[in-house]
C-alpha cells in the first residue's frame, strides 16, 4: 500500500537580481489546528502572498496576511475550493476596509494551495502562476505565463469582487510545485522542467535563480512519501486572529522590495482589526452572490404567489359566489385565514419589487464605477505603459462583471467602454482587430486543414477528418456562390479514384506544371502513397501513384517548387523530394536533407518554399527556421510584440503579390501574423469576433484576401500590411 504524502519545502527570494538566503514574508505553510472545522482536519495549507501596487509595506504585514488566510481557511466550511474562496476575499475584504479607513490604497497578489491526499487545489488573485511538474509533464497556470493578460488579474485590495482562479490536480511521490509572483513568468518553460527535474531542493533553487527575474519570490513543494523526506517546517508563532495587522508602511523611496523585521510605526488613529469570518461582510459577487441568489428566489416566490393569488380568486369566486340578498356567508374560521394571509402575500410582493429596484440601482452603480475607471484609465499618461495596461485590463473586467449581472442585454454604454478598452491593449500589443465574414461552416463533425483559392475565383477547403475536399465558387473574395443546398465534396473518405480509393489526406496545393497528366490542378497527397489529382476542365478526380512512400512514416504537408515535389515527413525527420517526368513522378523520392546535415523536424507542423529555392520549416513551438540545399540558414523572427509566437500550426508563403509575405497562425496567440521574408515583423492579426478565432487551423493570403479555416468555419477576412493590392 502507498504510503502518505508530505512535503518538502523550500523558497526562493530575489531581491536587485541577487539570490538572499531567507523566506518570502508571506511565505506561509499551516498544519490543520486543533479545532478546524470538519472536512478539514488532514488538509494541508501552503499560501504566497506577494507586493502589488505601488506602495508597499513591512514584512509584518504581509506575514500577517499570509497567516490570516490560513485561518480563515481553516474556519470555514464545505468544499475545498469554497474553503479557498472564503479565505481570499476574507483577506480581500480587509484590505479594501483598511484602505477605506486609512485613505492608502494596499495591495497584494496571493496564490494559495492546499494538500488533501493525493490532490492539491490551487488558487491564485493577482499576478502570481503555479508550475508543476509530474514527470515528463510540465503544467503551469496561466496555462502561458507570458500571456499578461492571463497573468495579470486583478490584485487583493483592489475591487469588491476579487478575480480568483482555481485549479486542481491530482499528485505522486516526486511531483514539485511551484507557487510564485510574476517573477518566473518569463523563463523558458523548458528550463523551468529541467529545473524541476532534480530530487533534491537546493538543487531546484540553484536553478531557478538562474531563470528568476530581478525581483521574484516563490515556494518551492516536492510531495514524497512520508517518512522518506524532510517534513514540513515547524509552526511559526501565530498570533489570534482578533490581533491587528501591523500598519503597512508604504515604501516609495527604493528601487526594489526591502523587507524588515522592524516594528510598525505608530499612528495615531486606532489599527482596523482583521473581521471575524462569522461578521465579516461579504463582498460584491459578479453574479450577485448571496444577495443575488435572495433576490431571484423572492422574484421567483412574487411570480408564484401572484399565480397563486389568481387561482385562489377564482375558486374563491366559484366557491363564495356574491350572495343574492347581499348578506355576508363567509365562515369565521375562512375570514380570520384571508384576513392572515392577504398581507403576507402583499409584504412578499412588495419586498420582491423593492429587490427588483436595489438590483437595478447596484447595476447602476457598478456601471458608474466603470465609467470612473475608464476616465482614470484614459487620464494616465500613454508613456507610463505598465500603468495604463493594467488599468485598462481592470476596465475590461469590471465590464465583464457588469454584464454578467444582465446576460444577454447589451449596455451601449458598456460596450463603448469595452472597445475603447480594447483598443488601447491592442495598440500596445500591435494587434489589428478585423471584421471576419464566415463564408461556410462544415458541420459540427468537420476539423477543416489546407484553404487554397485559386485565380480568384475557385475555392477549395480541406475537412481532414472526412479527407473530403470541397470546391465553392466565389463571387466576391468575401462571398462564395452557393444556393441552397452545399456543393458535394470532390473526394472524400472512401471515394474512388482510379484504381485507388481515398484513406487519409493531409495536404494538398495547386500545381500549374509538373509530374500530372493535366496541368493546373489540385493535388493532394494521400498517405497510402498517391496523388489525388482534380483539374475543373477534366472532372472527376484521378490517382497517381509514388514509388518509395513505404520509407514514409507519417507526411504531413506538401509543396512544389519548380515541378518538383516536396513532402514534409517529421517523424522521418526529412523531407522527401520527387523529380517530375513527363507526367508522373516515376522515381523513388530524394532525401532533402543529406546525412551531413543536422536537423530536428520532431515538432514541424508545416513549411513552405520562396521563389529562390529556399524552405521555412514552421515548428509547434512558435518557431520558423530557414533551408537552403539542406543546410541551415541563418534567419530569426525579429519584431514580435512578445519577442515570439506562443505557438504555430499553420504557415502560408505568398509568392505572387509585390511584396511577397510569410503568413503563420499562432492558435494560442489567436493570431494570424505576418513577416517579411527576412523575418521581420508586419501585423498581428485578431478577429473582432472573439469567438471566430479559436481554433486556427491554416491560412491562405490571396494579395490582401485572407482565408482562414478555424475549427469547422471557414473565414475571410481584408488584411496584409505587405501586399500593394490584390493579385
Amino acid at each position: 500500500m502507498i504510503g502518505e504524502l508530505e512535503a518538502l519545502v523550500g523558497h526562493l527570494l530575489v531581491v536587485g537580481g541577487r539570490a538572499v538566503s531567507a523566506t518570502p514574508p508571506g511565505a506561509l505553510v499551516e498544519s490543520p489546528p486543533k479545532k478546524a472545522q470538519r472536512g478539514r482536519e488532514l488538509d494541508t495549507f501552503f499560501t504566497l502572498v506577494t507586493p502589488a501596487g505601488t506602495v508597499q509595506g513591512q514584512a509584518a504585514f504581509y506575514e500577517e496576511i499570509a497567516r490570516m488566510s490560513a485561518d480563515l481557511y481553516f474556519r470555514s466550511s464545505g468544499s475545498v475550493t469554497s474553503g479557498l474562496r472564503e479565505a481570499i476575499t476574507g483577506v480581500n475584504g480587509y484590505l479594501l476596509t483598511y484602505n477605506t479607513t486609512a485613505g492608502d490604497q494596499y495591495q497584494a497578489n496571493i496564490i494559495c494551495l492546499v494538500l488533501r491526499g493525493r490532490e492539491i487545489y490551487l488558487a491564485r488573485t493577482g499576478a502570481c502562476l503555479s508550475l508543476l511538474r509530474q514527470g515528463d509533464t510540465f503544467t503551469s497556470a496561466p496555462s502561458d505565463p507570458r500571456d499578461e493578460y492571463a497573468l495579470n488579474g486583478l490584485p487583493l485590495g483592489y475591487s469588491p469582487s476579487p478575480d480568483v482562479k482555481l485549479a486542481h490536480y491530482e499528485i505522486a511521490p516526486g511531483h514539485t510545485v511551484i507557487l510564485s509572483d510574476a517573477g518566473l513568468a518569463a523563463a523558458d518553460p523548458e528550463k523551468l522542467m529541467v529545473a524541476l527535474g532534480s530530487a533534491e531542493i537546493a538543487a531546484m533553487q540553484d536553478a531557478l535563480k538562474r531563470l528568476a527575474a530581478p525581483k521574484t519570490q516563490a515556494m518551492i513543494i516536492h510531495f514524497a512519501i512520508a517518512g522518506t523526506a524532510i517534513s514540513l517546517p515547524p509552526k511559526l508563532p501565530k498570533a489570534p486572529l482578533s490581533t491587528p495587522i501591523p500598519t503597512p508602511i508604504p515604501i516609495v523611496t527604493v528601487a526594489e522590495p526591502v523587507f524588515t523585521s522592524a516594528e510598525p510605526a505608530k499612528i495615531d488613529s486606532p489599527p482596523v482589526e482583521a473581521p471575524k469570518p462569522s461578521k465579516q461582510a461579504k463582498p460584491i459577487d459578479a453574479s450577485g452572490g448571496l444577495r443575488g441568489v435572495f433576490r431571484a428566489i423572492a422574484r421567483a416566490l412574487a411570480w408564484l404567489l401572484k399565480g397563486i393569488a389568481r387561482v385562489l380568486n377564482g375558486i374563491l369566486d366559484r366557491l363564495l359566489p356574491e350572495p343574492a340578498d347581499g348578506r355576508a356567508h363567509i365562515p369565521a374560521t375562512m375570514a380570520v385565514g384571508l384576513a392572515i394571509l392577504i398581507p403576507v402575500v402583499v409584504v412578499f410582493v412588495v419586498v420582491a419589487l423593492r429587490l427588483s429596484q436595489v438590483d437595478e440601482t447596484n447595476y447602476d452603480s457598478l456601471v458608474n464605477q466603470v465609467q470612473s475607471q475608464a476616465n482614470a484609465a484614459a487620464a494616465e499618461p500613454r508613456t507610463n505603459s505598465d500603468r495604463v495596461k493594467t488599468l485598462w485590463l481592470a476596465v475590461l473586467q469590471r465590464v465583464d462583471e457588469a454584464e454578467k449581472l444582465r446576460p444577454g442585454r447589451s449596455d451601449p454604454v458598456l460596450v463603448k467602454i469595452r472597445a475603447q478598452a480594447q483598443g488601447v491593449l491592442d495598440e500596445y500589443a500591435k494587434v489589428t482587430r478585423v471584421a471576419v465574414t464566415p463564408l461556410r461552416n462544415f458541420g459540427s463533425a468537420a476539423k477543416l486543414g489546407a484553404v487554397i483559392v485559386q485565380a480568384g475565383a475557385d475555392l477549395y477547403t480541406l475537412d481532414t477528418t472526412q479527407s473530403a475536399i470541397y470546391r465553392d465558387t466565389l463571387t466576391k473574395p468575401d462571398q462564395i456562390g452557393t444556393r441552397g443546398a452545399q456543393p458535394p465534396p470532390i473526394v472524400q473518405l472512401g471515394s474512388a479514384v482510379a484504381s485507388y480509393s481515398v484513406k487519409k489526406i493531409v495536404d494538398m496545393i495547386w500545381l500549374d506544371e509538373g509530374g500530372i497528366r493535366n496541368s493546373h490542378a489540385l493535388v493532394a497527397l494521400d498517405t497510402q502513397g498517391i496523388l489525388v489529382t482534380y483539374s475543373p476542365t477534366f472532372a472527376p478526380a484521378t490517382s497517381q501513384p509514388l514509388q518509395g512512400a513505404e520509407r514514409w512514416k507519417a507526411p504531413i504537408a506538401i509543396r512544389s517548387f519548380q515541378e518538383k515535389l516536396y513532402i514534409l515527413d517529421p517523424p522521418a525527420n526529412q523531407i522527401w523530394r520527387y523529380l517530375p517526368s513527363g507526367t508522373t513522378y516515376p522515381n523513388p523520392p530524394e532525401e532533402y536533407f543529406g546525412a551531413e546535415y543536422q536537423r530536428k523536424l520532431g515538432n514541424a507542423v508545416d513549411f513552405a518554399i520562396d521563389e529562390k529555392g529556399n524552405i521555412f520549416v514552421a515548428f509547434a513551438d512558435g518557431t520558423l527556421k530557414k533551408y537552403n540545399a539542406g543546410a541551415e540558414q541563418v534567419f530569426d523572427l525579429s519584431g514580435l510584440p512578445e519577442g515570439k509566437l506562443r505557438a504555430t500550426n499553420a504557415m502560408y508563403m505568398d509568392n505572387n503579390s509585390p511584396l511577397p509575405a510569410i503568413f503563420v497562425t499562432d492558435p494560442t496567440d489567436q493570431s494570424v501574423y505576418e513577416f517579411t521574408l527576412s523575418g521581420t515583423f508586419q501585423g498581428r492579426f485578431k478577429a473582432s469576433d472573439e469567438n471566430a478565432f479559436q481554433r486556427l487551423s491554416s491560412v491562405f493570403a490571396d494579395g490582401s484576401n485572407i482565408y482562414v479555416t478555424s475549427g469547422q468555419v471557414l473565414y475571410y477576412f481584408s488584411g496584409g500590411t505587405l501586399s500593394a493590392t490584390p493579385k
